[in-house]
């Protein structure tokens, strides 16, 4: 359980940091 919530949590946080990167140097 702790694992995959680790996972999720790893996955989650850099996508909108990915998406504001991509919306800014775009």
């Amino acid at each position: 359980m702790m694992g995959k919530g680790i996972l999720l949590w790893l996955l989650g946080v850099p996508i909108p940091i990915i998406l504001l990167l991509w919306l800014f140097f775009h």
